[in-house]
Formats: C-alpha cells, sequence, structure tokens
C-alpha cells in the first residue's frame, strides 16, 4: 500500500515557532541554507510532515538517511521502505511505500509553453491534442507526473527528462492524480500497480506526535 500525506499550511502561521528544531538533521541544514522566506516556510513544513510521518510510521524522525548520486534521500537502513517528499506553495506531501515510490506537487501557473520541447515526443503530440485554453494545466498534469517518476526510478544514476512517456502506459509503474484545491496539482508514482490512501494532516499536528488517524480516502 502507499500511503500519499497532504497538508496544506497556507502562510505557515499553524507551524510551530520551534519548527527548525523539530527537523531531521538532514532536512534542517537544508532548511537553513535557504534564505527567501517563503522557500524556508516551504521547507519547513515538508521537514515538519515528514516527522510527522515517521512517527506515524513508528520511526524516529532521525531515521538515517542518505542522499544518492541524484540527490534523492533514501533510507540507509531500510531496505523494504521507500518514501518521497514534494513541497509547492501552500502544500507540503510525503508519499511512504513498502515499494518505489515518487511524489510531487506542482502550483499550475503561467508558464511559457517552449519548455514542452524538453518532453518525450509522445508527451508532447498528448498535450498538443488540448484546446489552447487547456494546455497550461495539461503541461503541468505531465510534469507532477514526470516528476514523481524521476523522483521514483532516480538511483545512482541522472534520468533524462524526455527519456520515457509518463501519459501512456508506462511498463511496470503505476500513477495516481490529484486535483488539489487553489489550482494544484499532484501525482505519485510507484513501482507496479498499487492501492493509494492519501491522508489529510492538518498543520497543527505539524511538531506534535500523531495521536489519532488522519481522514483517508482512496
Amino acid at each position: 500500500m502507499i500511503k500519499v500525506y497532504i497538508c496544506k499550511f497556507d502562510d505557515g502561521a499553524a507551524l510551530p515557532a520551534n519548527g527548525p528544531e523539530l527537523l531531521p538533521r538532514w532536512r534542517r541544514r537544508r532548511y537553513e541554507r535557504l534564505r527567501y522566506a517563503p522557500a524556508r516556510t516551504e521547507s519547513l513544513a515538508a521537514g515538519l510532515l515528514w516527522r510527522y510521518v515517521m512517527e506515524e510510521q513508528g520511526l524516529t524522525p532521525d531515521e538515517p538517511v542518505k542522499f544518492l548520486q541524484a540527490g534523492k534521500p533514501v533510507f540507509t537502513e531500510r531496505d523494504n521502505m521507500f518514501f518521497s517528499l514534494s513541497h509547492s506553495g501552500q502544500y507540503a506531501m510525503v508519499a511512504v511505500s513498502d515499494r518505489q515510490v515518487g511524489a510531487d506537487v506542482q502550483k499550475v501557473k503561467p508558464v511559457h509553453l517552449s519548455i514542452a520541447r524538453r518532453l518525450n515526443f509522445r508527451e508532447r503530440d498528448w498535450l498538443a491534442a488540448w484546446p489552447a485554453k487547456d494546455q497550461t494545466q495539461a503541461f503541468f498534469r505531465i510534469w507532477v507526473r514526470k516528476e514523481a517518476w524521476v523522483k521514483a526510478v532516480s538511483e545512482d544514476r541522472l534520468l533524462a527528462i524526455d527519456q520515457e512517456d509518463v501519459m501512456h502506459d508506462l511498463p511496470g509503474w503505476h500513477f495516481t492524480d490529484y486535483d488539489l484545491a487553489d489550482g494544484y496539482l499532484a501525482a505519485v508514482c510507484c513501482r507496479d500497480r498499487g492501492s493509494a490512501v492519501m491522508i489529510a494532516v492538518d498543520p497543527g499536528a505539524l511538531g506534535k506526535s500523531p495521536a489519532a488517524p488522519q481522514n483517508e480516502t482512496q
């Protein structure tokens, strides 16, 4: 099973004042390198959500993590548990699974669609079939899937963004798409097909130990 934890934290007002002290060491180092206030808030929320998820899974927040060549964090001592983090604007997202998994969330915003040249040719064809007014939304649907796939597949190698087509059958991989509030899209990519459960986490719970199951939806 894949559990997908999503937290909408607005402007960070609900995050605990001592939040940076609660971050696992590897997230705290990343947080401290940031200078742009919104980026710090997003990173803090994602790190606190990761801490919450680890405790909900019965692990310690400082569960050992290492980084692969492509920059992906993975557990050092657990071969049967995988995770993926993402954050964008008002949302933080963490996916955990017993199989390879990747997660991504993005705010849909104006973008010059010349960037689509970086995609796989079949993805470009899929995008071109949409009416012009819907192509930005369609592009971000591709993009969140692409980012989730890269995070799921990435090991000790870098992947070319046009290497695979994520909008059609991709042998061995399964995608779950999410339409979130306020113009955000998200996607989870996992090895083989598996049921994904979304768990909404209240921002007021970040920095606290999980007391009870959150709202779950298939």
